[in-house]
């Protein structure tokens, strides 16, 4: 059966009232953008870090460059495969197999009791804006999301994404939860290296966030930035499970937008969607994207946008809490209808805690 697979402030502004001293006309005045100027630092050998905003100046810079308006206009991105000789960039590919998994039990209404700690990052790649899913996981400094490599590595460009930062809590425009700015990208070499996307996973520390506030001034609307914390003290965070089996259930939370397959567009961005079943027993693979140990999930109909989007075992909708065992890599059209019907993450083991654990570790303020 051909199967077509397709991709799916100011913490920092110390300030001692309650506002910070930033304020931001509308539109913002352009920005330099900000992404890592130095090499990778090689850490534990097989992990590597970028500076994203490695300064106050740096991250006061990526805060003023999204207004309201950039994140409007900002659109769902999609994996990329890395250049190389032998194979050009592309956003999808078809792979031959067979249908394991029975693809029923979708699931795409907002749960209730959604999580807080799921959101959006987005980020600048060239000239334009766009954004991904993400959360938040657990760390002993408050300050780390969760989402795909690439969400915030370009393989086509071989270098990290520009001005990039987390909204939990995001619907329909919504910022009232924080602005997230990064700080530092932690990923393994092979995705970075290789385009392996067997790790196709990155971990973000992030500056304590804030959240925009309107004014006016002299009859010209602006907006100045409100102080709000640190990331998990503001909407909590998943704890970080690896090694787990497949079979097992998992409840997967994203917000797609993009189109199918057949061009048909179910879905736009705005809230918080989730699909529920469980993972394969199998692992699986997609040799364009040197994939050989994916997880996959069939009856979830999610399209681009929900990369990066958590994988949970055990989400409790009251206390909000769970266990992140992966995040949305790829998206899979497994009865070649045209219309994509699964979903798949690397497999979240010894490696990813490695790379997990060097973020866990940093500090930022």
């Amino acid at each position: 059966m051909l199967r077509r697979l397709t991709s799916g402030l100011v913490g920092g502004l110390a300030a001692a009232s309650a506002v910070a001293v930033l304020s931001v006309p509308v539109p913002a005045t352009p920005a330099a953008a900000v992404a890592a100027s130095v090499p990778p630092k090689s850490l534990k050998g097989d992990v590597s870090s970028y500076a994203l905003a490695a300064t106050q100046a740096d991250m006061l810079k990526v805060a003023q460059y999204w207004s309201p308006d950039r994140l409007k206009r900002a659109s769902s991105y999609e994996p990329k495969s890395k250049p190389s000789p032998t194979t050009s960039a592309t956003t999808s590919a078809a792979e031959m197999g067979e249908a394991s998994a029975p693809l029923n039990a979708p699931a795409t209404a907002p749960t209730p009791g959604s999580p807080p700690m799921v959101g959006k990052v987005f980020f600048k790649v060239d000239d334009k804006e766009y954004w991904c899913s993400a959360s938040a996981v657990h760390s002993a400094y408050k300050n780390l999301v969760a989402t795909a490599g690439h969400c915030a590595y370009s393989l086509a460009r071989d270098k990290p994404v520009e001005n990039w930062i987390f909204i939990p809590s995001y619907a329909n425009g919504a910022t009232s939860a924080g602005i997230f700015v990064g700080h530092t990208l932690y990923m393994h070499q092979d995705f970075q290296g290789q385009g392996d996307f067997d790790r196709d996973y990155a971990f973000v520390t992030v500056y304590p966030g804030f959240t925009w506030q309107p004014y006016t001034e002299a009859g010209q609307a602006k907006y100045r930035s409100v102080p709000v914390g640190s990331l998990e003290d503001r909407v909590g965070a998943f704890r970080f499970a690896w090694n787990k089996g497949t079979g097992m259930n998992v409840q997967v939370f994203g917000y797609p937008a993009g189109a199918h397959p057949d061009g048909s567009r179910p879905y736009n961005g705005q809230e918080l969607k989730t699909c529920s079943n469980a993972t394969e027993k199998k692992t699986v693979s997609a040799p364009t994207w040197q994939l050989e140990h994916g997880v996959r999930l069939a009856g979830c109909g999610f399209t681009s946008g929900a990369s990066g989007g958590p994988w949970v075992i055990g989400y409790d909708s009251v206390k909000h809490t769970g266990w992140i065992n992966g995040v949305t890599s790829l998206t899979w059209n497994l009865n070649g209808d045209g219309k994509v019907d699964a979903v798949s993450t690397p497999y979240f083991n010894t490696v990813t805690q490695r790379v997990y654990l060097q973020a866990a570790r940093q500090a930022t303020s």
